[in-house]
């Protein structure tokens, strides 16, 4: 039975919780009428174990929302949990009385029934006070860690208060500021690599033949965690039993080491940076002091080693010269730190070694009592060198637990602590009641497997549920490259040679399997590439353009793009009669992974010292070695340090999908040759600087196309998922995609979807919405692929935006549908008309109005061009629009101003200012969206998606024909194209309005915009807002009354 047919047998073993009128963690003194309904909503959908889907418009206090109805609701729950526990020991209490005064006889099994029933009471009580102990314990140790921070918070602000008097600082007893002793610089020609220490060891595999048996726990490497990290989180485990049979000897061992039973709320978004808002509207809260809180990310996000991030790092090549952090190589450099036989100078001095034997010594009577006591050194001066791996991950979590802290504040405090915070964080999260993290640690399966993620019963929230579709989708799709498939045999085969006659028989065995499947897959795409040659290939149906103009644009010729089911795949590959679930399982659990990159790398390194010492006089070349057979990879398009088996191996678990759930795709992969293929936003105007070389290479692609199957099994183990976000709409897709299995055959066709949404709170007044159906000059703003090229198009776009700039005030963002698009579209506004110098150009125009920002393609240049975007627009007074000038707009161009007045944005949809950034107030006075994004429907990727969405809907009609001619309307794949394009756009017009007293025009450039479907399709909070402009005059009318009562009459409210 499914967990949603257990719905009934849920709610009946415990009692419905009664859905508050109010909630008064609640920051402010009165909600909103709406987050008041979205709070008892959420906390009703939580309590009767449903499905929900909420729909609350950025700017509504969704977070808080959110917050407060979930763990309002985790709050109450344990509340009456605690009663109903008390109130069963009394009846137990009172039943046992009664059996001992009536029973005179009656046995059962040799004991008297009061015995029996005593023997149940005293257990009761012992669960009920082991309970409370260890709660008990853990607050104590996170009450010590808060009082220890405030007295040192306390002497620091005495010491200023001397300082500023002019005293010098005596007798403080704060502790000193903890430096991290910078490691010996490590000589890079220095080779410690001992060819031993890549043997594989023994590997013990089942002889049922379905699938390798997991080996021993020492040659373990689960989700990016060496097995010395993972000795070191069992003994953490360990240290926390001793320390519990310290403060109750009584208690069953075998119960301490298991999850304790603490619901949790697990929340996700997609980045880090709303993750951090979320924290800080949590703070806002009166749950700071009561919830235990942890956040989840990423190397890259905690590593506080600044030696592997260096190895890790390289400099863009963006007028920010900025630095990014390679999270692959990050990976690397900690887990080869962590190997065996690594030097004590080259280990992580975060996570430090033990002893030899590896093993916490046994504690005597008076030791234990020690380790009970344990809790009040954290009160004392800390003394980093005398403590022992555990001890500091017990140190860590305790800080953790004592302050709601977000994942800046838990790398500061890792750092400050001596202990590393991406590891310690992850055994912190057994205590806390809510969890935050990125998607991918819990959508992943094996991901969410390795952290050890509990969801059984437990509450997922998942916020800007809005593209979960095709997070889910990318997630579980899998890139295999030729040049891989060649590198891993080479590999393979010189690792086999050099240990042949050292390996086991079952690991010779292993290596020869992998070498035959890596065979079978180079073979099938030679031959593919082969058979494709010039003479039959097709033209993409991408153009590489070189100029960003279609007229410069050449055809090229690849091979056709080959679809093939799975099953269909594994047949043509000559791959059927391999038990890939055993190859896999080999993969996973042998460690042969890392043990052949690391003998690889081992190989490297003596060859280039070779080379160095025979040619130091004449330079030193490239190393280029183990690929005789082709032409030496691009080091920069190899992952030189991610081992390629893993790669290898998420292919092969992607071919153990149901055969109709993916396909696999055989293409070719257009990638530059340069490592830094994205350019700063600013060569966009310049668009003939951006023109790089491309390389093509054949790629072996698995991608999803049932995301319901990765799906369901949260859905069957958690208590309630609940998908939010800004704009949800439309909802068909996720019904249809991610819950086809929850569909009843009643007339209530989703009893187990609770869905909610609500409209802004803004007045009515704040928002106008446009759709512009022609330019000044008369033209038909037909934007679709074939129309938006033409010269007049573009010309035509760019008079009505110089329209639109003059008369909306401050700053306004305007969206494209891609960045070539905007390229070009810029390039051609800077041409003069006729040629003539001393004309403006459309471009000029525009900076004549205001000051033009570009998107970056780098994402570390974005907070900096942010920065000069909001300095522009503040640098000028409020309001500086001039509708009075809009008298000349009509068929033509207003007047230019002296000097521009705040600033336009150019941005692309689905680009980094398109999600989980805020133009507030004076950032977003204005939203043009320019065109309609529909994706490549050129795209192999996409027509398969929607092939298989128009399978699944004529399976769905012929099971459910009942005899009338169904109605016209789209496909399932046409229906799911239009509202991938929908959803982009709805996301995008989303960045304006930001709270109740913003203001903002919303324009659409094309008159696709107004059709009926469409139109249903935008966003319910924009409601009758909707204004259809035929002509442009009546656009530049409906604007400039607007900001005109605005700029006259409107008082905004002070923002929540």
């Amino acid at each position: 039975m499914t967990s949603w047919d257990n719905d009934s047998t849920h709610q009946e073993e415990e009692d419905l919780l009664n859905i508050p009128s109010s909630f008064p963690a609640f920051p402010y003194p009165t909600p909103y009428d709406i987050q008041t309904r979205f709070m008892q909503e959420l906390f009703e959908c939580i309590d009767r174990r449903k499905v929900g889907i909420f729909e609350s418009p950025t700017g509504t206090g969704k977070s808080l929302s959110m917050i407060c109805g979930a763990v309002g609701w985790l709050m109450e729950r344990d509340r009456a949990e605690r009663e109903r526990s008390e109130q069963t020991l009394k009846d137990a209490k009172k039943s046992e009385a009664t059996c001992y005064s009536t029973s005179t006889s009656g046995y059962s099994g040799g004991m008297p029934d009061w015995a029996l029933q005593h023997h149940a009471v005293s257990n009761a009580n012992r669960e009920k006070q082991e309970r409370k102990m260890k709660a008990q314990e853990l607050e104590q140790r996170i009450q010590a860690v808060r009082d220890r921070e405030r007295r040192i918070r306390e002497e620091m602000e005495r010491k200023k208060k001397r300082q500023a008097a002019g005293m010098h600082s005596i007798g403080g007893h704060f502790a000193p500021s903890l430096k991290v002793t910078k490691k010996k610089k490590e000589d890079p020609e220095e080779d410690f690599a001992n060819d031993t220490e890549y043997l594989l060891d023994e590997y013990d595999s089942d002889e049922d033949g379905r699938g390798g048996r997991k080996p021993t726990e020492r040659n373990s490497n689960i989700g990016n965690i060496s097995k010395e990290v993972l000795d070191l989180l069992k003994r953490f485990d360990d240290k926390e039993d001793a320390l519990r049979r310290a403060g109750a000897s009584s208690f069953s061992t075998e119960d301490d080491v298991q999850e304790p039973n603490v619901l949790k709320i697990y929340y996700c978004s997609r980045t880090h940076s709303q993750l951090s808002q979320f924290i800080e509207e949590l703070r806002k809260t009166s749950y700071g002091d009561h919830l235990h809180v942890i956040s989840l990310g990423s190397r890259k996000n905690l590593c506080i080693n600044e030696e592997f991030r260096k190895k890790a790092s390289h400099k863009t090549k963006s007028a920010g010269a900025s630095t990014t952090v390679n999270i692959n190589k990050l990976n690397d450099a900690c887990l080869d730190a962590q190997k065996s036989g690594t030097p004590t100078d080259q280990r992580c001095q975060f996570l430090p070694a033990f002893s030899s034997s590896g093993a916490r010594p046994k504690l005597s009577g008076s030791e234990s009592s020690s380790v009970a006591s344990e809790a009040t050194f954290v009160g004392k001066f800390r003394d980093s060198t005398t403590m022992t791996g555990d001890e500091k991950l017990l140190e860590f979590r305790d800080h953790a637990l004592a302050h709601i802290r977000d994942i800046e504040e838990l790398a500061a405090l890792g750092t400050e602590l001596e202990t590393c915070p991406y590891y310690g964080s992850r055994k912190t999260v057994r205590h806390c009641q809510l969890v935050t993290l990125p998607y991918n640690l819990l959508l992943h399966t094996s991901t969410r497997e390795s952290l050890k993620l509990v969801v059984k019963d437990n509450i997922l929230l998942l916020d800007e549920a809005h593209n979960l579709i095709n997070s889910l989708l990318q997630m579980h799709s899998v890139i295999l490259p030729l040049d891989h498939l060649v590198l891993a045999q080479d590999q393979l085969k010189v690792y086999l040679s050099r240990f042949e006659l050292q390996l086991s028989s079952i690991n010779e065995g292993y290596i020869r399997v992998l070498l035959r499947i890596l065979k079978a897959l180079e073979d099938f795409v030679t031959r593919w590439t082969d058979e494709s040659g010039e003479g039959s290939s097709a033209p993409t149906t991408h153009y590489q353009q070189s100029s960003g103009t279609p007229q410069a644009a050449e055809k090229t010729f690849r091979p056709v793009d080959r679809v093939m089911k799975v099953n269909e795949f594994l047949h043509d590959a000559k791959m059927d009669h391999i038990n890939l679930f055993k190859a896999h399982s080999y993969l996973e659990n042998s460690g042969v992974a890392r043990k052949l990159q690391g003998f690889h790398e081992s190989l490297q390194r003596k060859e280039a010292q070779r080379i160095h010492k025979e040619q130091q006089h004449r330079g030193i070349g490239k190393v280029k070695i183990h690929s005789e057979r082709r032409p030496p990879i691009p080091s920069s398009k190899l992952p030189s340090t991610t081992p390629v088996l893993l790669t290898v191996d998420s292919f092969l678990i992607s071919l153990l999908n149901p055969d109709n759930d993916g396909r696999v795709i055989l293409t070719m992969e257009e990638t530059n040759r340069d490592n830094d293929e994205d350019h700063d936003g600013d060569a966009l105007l310049s668009h003939d600087q951006t023109a790089v070389s491309t390389l093509r290479r054949p790629v072996l692609k698995f991608i999803l196309l049932n995301p319901s199957r990765v799906f369901q099994p949260l859905v069957e183990e958690a208590r309630s998922v609940v998908l939010a976000g800004g704009t949800m709409e439309p909802v068909s897709d996720l019904l249809s995609h991610l819950f086809p299995y929850l569909k009843d055959e009643g007339p209530t066709e989703y009893s187990r979807i609770h869905r909610f949404s609500c409209g802004h709170v803004i007045p009515k007044e704040n928002l106008i919405t446009l759709i512009i159906q022609k330019s000044p000059t008369g033209l038909p703003l037909d934007l679709s692929f074939a129309q938006r090229n033409r010269d007049e198009v573009m010309d035509g776009i760019g008079h009505a935006l110089v329209n639109l700039l003059n008369l909306i005030p401050d700053g306004v963002v305007v969206f494209f549908v891609s960045y070539s698009y905007m390229a070009q579209i810029m390039t051609r506004w800077q041409h003069k008309p006729n040629n003539s110098v001393n004309s403006m150009s459309i471009m000029d125009r525009i900076q004549a109005r205001k000051a033009v920002f570009v998107e970056p393609k780098e994402s570390s240049d974005a907070d900096r061009m942010l920065r000069e975007y909001h300095n522009s627009i503040h640098s000028e007074p409020e309001h500086g629009a001039n509708p009075a000038m809009a008298s000349s707009a009509v068929g033509g161009d207003s007047i230019a101003r002296p000097g521009p007045k705040g600033a336009v944005l150019f941005s692309v949809v689905g680009g980094k200012m398109s999600e989980g950034i805020n133009f507030s107030d004076r950032l977003g006075r204005g939203v043009i969206m320019v065109g309609m994004p529909f994706p490549n429907k050129g795209s192999a990727e996409l027509q398969e998606r929607m092939r298989y969405m128009d399978q699944l809907q004529r399976h769905e009609q012929d099971h459910s024909f009942s005899g009338t001619a169904p109605t016209m309307r789209l496909t399932a794949g046409s229906e799911y194209y239009e509202n991938l394009c929908m959803r982009a756009v709805n996301q995008s017009i989303g960045r304006a309005i930001r709270h109740r007293g913003d203001y903002a025009a919303i324009v659409l450039l094309d008159k696709r915009y107004d059709t009926t479907r469409i139109r249903k399709k935008l966003p319910g909070w924009i409601g009758s807002s909707i204004e259809v402009c035929g002509q442009f005059g009546p656009a530049v009318k409906h604007l400039a009354g607007f900001f005109r009562a605005k700029r006259t009459g409107v008082t905004v409210s002070t923002m929540r």
